[in-house]
């Protein structure tokens, strides 16, 4: 997708495929916790973004993250994305309803070809790729757990 955050990684996979020294790049799509940033305002309406995506455990990444610095470098990784197909501004309201809050939340559609390939699917991983096992319930399950305190 030619969205400027998109542009950046790219150019930035570049930079590593492109220098001299081995590498390995591991692609995944948003984490369950894409959305929380943007309901941490005291406002009764959140603006969230219409997307469809298909998010994975940032945990799930993370393993495979330090799978891969045990291995040889491997190029391209296959990605990794979550089981379900949810759309962002769904998250966000189960998130919301889940830890008790009260925000509508309303969904905003970038215009363009941008805001198209958002709505549309371009988010969604293309080719094969790795499936996590983790769900987005599973994900709801640790928000509404009180956090314990320790001392």
């Amino acid at each position: 997708m030619d969205f400027g955050y998109h542009m950046g990684k790219r150019a930035q996979e570049e930079l590593v495929r492109d220098g001299d020294l081995p590498w390995t790049v591991l692609r995944a799509t948003q984490f369950f916790e894409f959305p929380e940033p943007l309901l941490d305002n005291r406002s009764p309406v959140v603006l969230m973004p219409n997307m469809l995506t298909r998010p994975v455990a940032a945990r799930e990444v993370a393993k495979r993250l330090v799978d891969h610095v045990t291995q040889a470098p491997a190029g391209m990784a296959r990605e990794i994305a979550g089981p379900q197909q949810p759309r962002m501004v769904d998250m966000a309201r189960r998130i919301v309803r889940a830890q008790g809050r009260h925000r509508i939340v309303v969904p905003v559609s970038l215009p363009g070809k941008v805001g198209k390939a958002m709505s549309g699917g371009g988010l969604l991983p293309h080719g094969d790729y790795d499936q996590g096992r983790l769900t987005f319930d599973d994900h709801l399950a640790g928000l509404e757990r009180p956090m314990a305190t320790g001392r």
